[in-house]
């Protein structure tokens, strides 16, 4: 047996003990090597997660700030005025927000309709990138597109939400964002010195670097990285090896976006993660050699020295296992010593890093619940402005807010609204139970509160501020009003929160929203909420009040246009009933005597003529503004209609002592009209040609047709050589009661009515008039556009005045003006008739019970009973059935017109009539005639 010294003993003990100390602390070393890196890659990986958690916030809120002003009023709109007001209001969230290039809004097709950073009407342009406004449309959802340089080469990467409406995506809204503002997010992230962070986009191009962010910007990842990304495949995450853009080699993680196809890579250098356990490594290689070296000479005294700080790290590794703290204690042998302080550092830095690992996971559930929070407030501000939209009646519209709030906000909510004299008036008081609805609204009407009062009504419509507290607040009870202190305490009210509404820059009333038995409170989101609601419940209210308004305004307009209506009736009356005397009392003078009184009598039908024309005009412009003319179209040859206005305005005329030259072509011009209202258009350009064309100097009259079917147009000019238009009045020469400068005399005469009536007429018929002059002094000309029928019109005669009656007649006038009823009768005397005047229908009555007549010229507007009635009751009597009525007043409306033929008339004249006219009409009806109430009915039916 080999004998072996207590030097060798010792150095077999040393060796012995230091070497499985040695052995032990190398795999500790190992483990916590090992526990270090997967540690690090913990670390790494999830501050890529709270990154990419943070990135991600950021375009949220960047998609919440665009979403809410997607849903404002002016969004959506079409109208130029719409798209400014929008641009308004874009251009002030724009100014708010100094990490966007600009805000615009894009039609579904691409086109840009403004844009906050150009000048607005700078031209029409696209969206630059257009596979994301694709997706909005395609999903209708928000959608973050990659970076890319805009038109001025800078880069920035594209936010877009849809506008919608009625569910349908109207328009795009866009913010154009900077890729600082991304790179703003990773420094506040305070990333430790030597760690890399990096967002990429869609198309894996780098948009921003916590360090040398515009050096890299824009650039691809590194191979190593597309490698480790490649590994990854549709995973959200991954940790490996890669190298930087700068060429480090870094333990890198990479995490996805939650809500887009962007991601973040996190990266911290190799070399810096290691060092420490370098070190370590080093020192402990230090110790071993020292020891054994030292071990021989300090063998006798160190073994005992060893076994104990040996047992010290064995407790340190048992407490870094469990994850408790250790503390070193020094034992005198570096090397225990330095793992011992390895072992506390290790276990100090696994609670740094769990804490801060227990921080990010604490910060990301915070800002998911936030979001969560906020898009739930977004759906329920939609869904109450869908509710809100449906009905313009004010009823409905409260109960629509009621319904909205409670329960989902609050227990109960008020509603009091300020009338036309600024006074509150309760609207709406609603609680979640149906049965203390009445209650608590009794108990309301029963209080009033001062506007000093703060949470009372009138003090929030007074101040325009908002109340929101919770009752335990401190000192709140004590500072309320006392009846809002009772109406608290006997409501149970533990928050309240009192909104003015304000709708279009006015108060018009205030909004309560009540906890009571549910104990909720209200926090400041909460507050935002019911303010939110309260804008759109506001804007909802102000909607039913305008409505309310304009319905009023209308029922006035629609009373002023039906008094309007009547006052022209009466006018027209009251103004033919006198012509009608005047214009007879002149025909029989001159059918006793033609050279009496020549001059005197020409002069006496031209103004009789010429306030017959006014009346007319008046009447005719009344109908034509209220949309009530009626055209009886027919096929016609309007050379026929020339002819026929050329013989109306014959009086006219002659006064020049020159006719007009007319040209008219050898073919027919087949047009499809009314004839009396065409010929009446004609007319007015003629008659406007006279009165302002001295005698001597020329008025043409030309008509053509022009263009190929089936576009063709027939051409009626009217040409003078007059007195001109001036420039400025020629835009306005067929507008209503516009005239040019006339002298004090006012020679011309008239009342500005004729060329409005024609052109209105004109367009009636799908036509148009226009008018050209070269300047005052140097004629105008008028002309006329019609379109031109294709098949040619036959010849048909306009009305006009028939043959002279062969055989006389018995005829009654009834009439309630003496001096009509007594002119007219003469003048029908003067051809043969035997004619009895009677002036109110119960003497016409009585005179044709005493013998009857063939025919009756009756005014409709008698004293007792009216001219209408009598003919009912002429027609319902068969001894006076078959005869000939005529109505012959001063109502000369269409209206009137067919009411005269639904009571029995066979035909309606307006004073003052033609007396041949009425005469050749009496007759022609007197000839058609047959006995008997049947054939009355046939030959009305026929002539009607």
């Amino acid at each position: 047996m080999r004998i072996i010294t207590m030097q060798g003993r010792l150095m077999l003990i040393v060796s012995v003990a230091i070497l499985p100390l040695a052995l032990v602390c190398g795999l500790a070393l190992y483990a916590l090597l090992d526990a270090q890196q997967a540690s690090n890659r913990a670390t790494t990986l999830g501050v890529a997660r709270a990154v990419a958690a943070a990135v991600d916030g950021e375009l949220r809120l960047t998609i919440a700030t665009l979403d809410a002003l997607a849903l404002t009023e002016p969004l959506g709109s079409t109208t130029p005025e719409g798209l400014a007001q929008a641009r308004q209001l874009a251009s002030a969230v724009r100014r708010s927000h100094p990490e966007w290039v600009s805000l615009l809004l894009a039609a579904p097709d691409g086109r840009v309709l403004f844009d906050t950073d150009a000048q607005p009407g700078a031209g029409t342009r696209r969206v630059v990138e257009s596979g994301s406004l694709a997706q909005v449309l395609r999903t209708n959802q928000p959608a973050v597109g990659p970076m890319v340089p805009g038109p001025a080469g800078r880069l920035a990467f594209a936010v877009r939400v849809p506008v919608l409406r009625d569910g349908e995506t109207r328009q795009v809204l866009t913010a154009v964002v900077l890729p600082e503002a991304l790179a703003s997010v990773l420094r506040r992230q305070g990333a430790p010195e030597g760690w890399i962070l990096s967002v990429f986009d869609s198309r894996a191009a780098r948009v921003a670097r916590n360090v040398d962010d515009e050096r890299w910007r824009g650039g691809p990842p590194s191979p190593s990285l597309q490698q480790l990304l490649d590994e990854m495949g549709s995973q959200s995450e991954g940790v490996g090896t890669a190298l930087t853009a700068d060429g480090v080699r870094a333990q890198t993680a990479v995490a996805r976006l939650e809500s887009f196809p962007w991601f973040v890579a996190v990266g911290t250098s190799v070399e810096l993660a290691e060092s420490p356990f370098r070190r370590s490594l080093l020192a402990y290689a230090a110790g071993l050699l020292v020891s054994l070296a030292f071990g021989a000479a300090a063998a006798w005294w160190v073994s005992r020295g060893v076994t104990r700080p040996m047992a010290r790290l064995r407790e340190q590794a048992d407490a870094l296992g469990r994850g408790e703290p250790i503390a070193p204690q020094p034992s005198g042998v570096p090397e225990v010593d330095a793992v011992g302080d390895a072992l506390a550092a290790a276990a100090g830095q696994r609670q740094r890093h769990e804490a801060e690992r227990q921080q990010l996971l604490d910060a990301e559930r915070g800002a998911s619940a936030a979001a969560q929070a906020a898009q739930q407030r977004l759906a329920r501000l939609v869904s109450a402005g869908a509710v809100l939209s449906q009905s313009l009646e004010e009823e409905a519209t409260l109960a629509a807010i009621g319904r909205v709030v409670v329960p989902a906000v609050g227990d109960l909510c008020r509603i009091d609204l300020l009338d036309e004299h600024g006074v509150l008036q309760r609207k709406l008081t609603q609680h979640f139970d149906p049965a203390r609805t009445a209650a608590i609204a009794a108990m309301v009407s029963e209080r009033q509160a001062s506007s000093d009062a703060p949470g009372s009504f009138p003090w929030a419509i007074a101040t325009g501020r908002t109340f929101l507290h919770n009752i335990e607040d401190a000192g709140l009870p004590a500072s309320l009003d006392p009846q809002l202190r009772d109406f608290v305490a006997a409501l149970g009210i533990t928050a309240g929160c009192i909104v003015p509404l304000v709708a279009r820059g006015r108060t018009i009333g205030a909004m309560a929203v009540l906890q009571a038995e549910s104990g909720r409170r209200f926090s400041a989101d909460d507050g935002a909420l019911v303010n939110d609601l309260a804008q759109r419940a506001a804007l909802a209210l102000d909607n039913v009040r305008l409505l309310a308004q304009a319905r009023a305004a209308q029922k006035q307009a629609e009373d002023a246009n039906q008094a309007k209506d009547e006052f022209l009736a009466m006018l027209g009356h009251e103004l033919r009933n006198p012509l009608a005397p005047i214009a007879l009392a002149l025909q029989l003078v001159q059918r006793r005597d033609p050279q009496a009184f020549v001059r005197e009598r020409q002069i006496i039908e031209r103004q009789v003529r010429h306030l017959s024309r006014m009346v007319d005009d008046l009447l005719d412009v009344s109908r034509i503004v209220s949309g009530k003319i009626v055209l009886r179209p027919e096929a016609l040859d309007l050379r026929d209609v020339v002819a026929r206005a050329l013989e109306l305005t014959l009086p006219a005329l002659q006064q020049r002592g020159e006719m007009p030259q007319v040209r008219l072509p050898a073919e027919p011009v087949p047009v499809q009209g009314d004839a009396l209202r065409l010929a009446q258009i004609v007319g007015n350009l003629l008659n406007n040609a006279a009165k302002f064309t001295d005698p001597g100097k020329a008025i043409r009259v030309g008509l053509a047709v022009e263009g190929e079917a089936p576009q063709a147009q027939a051409v009626l000019q009217v040409i003078d050589e007059g007195i001109g238009i001036d420039a400025a009045l020629l835009p306005r020469v067929f507008e209503r009661f516009v005239q040019a400068h006339q002298p004090l005399q006012r020679a011309a005469g008239g009342l500005g009515l004729g060329l409005a009536i024609a052109r209105s007429l004109a367009q009636l018929h799908g036509g148009s008039i226009l008018a050209r002059s070269e300047g005052p002094g140097r004629g105008s000309t008028f002309e006329l556009r019609l379109p031109l029928q294709a098949t040619p019109a036959s010849p048909q005669p306009l009305p006009g005045p028939s043959a002279e009656p062969s055989a006389p007649l018995a005829l009654l006038v009834v009439d309630d003006n003496a001096d009509a009823a007594d002119a007219l009768a003469s003048w029908l005397e003067l051809d043969g008739h035997r004619v009895r005047a009677v002036h109110s229908a119960e003497a016409a009555l009585e005179a044709l019970a005493a013998a009857p007549a063939d025919g009756a010229i009756c005014d409709i507007g008698l004293p007792g009973m009216s001219g209408l009635q009598l003919a009912e009751r002429l027609r319902a009597d068969p001894a006076t059935a078959g005869m000939a009525l005529v109505a012959l007043t001063g109502y000369g409306r269409e209206a009137d017109r067919r009411g005269a033929l639904d009571a029995g008339f066979d035909d309606h004249f307006a004073k003052p009539a033609q007396g041949e006219i009425l005469l050749a009409r009496l007759r022609a009806i007197v000839d058609a005639r047959g006995p008997g109430p049947v054939a009355w009915r046939a030959a009305r039916n026929t002539m009607a």
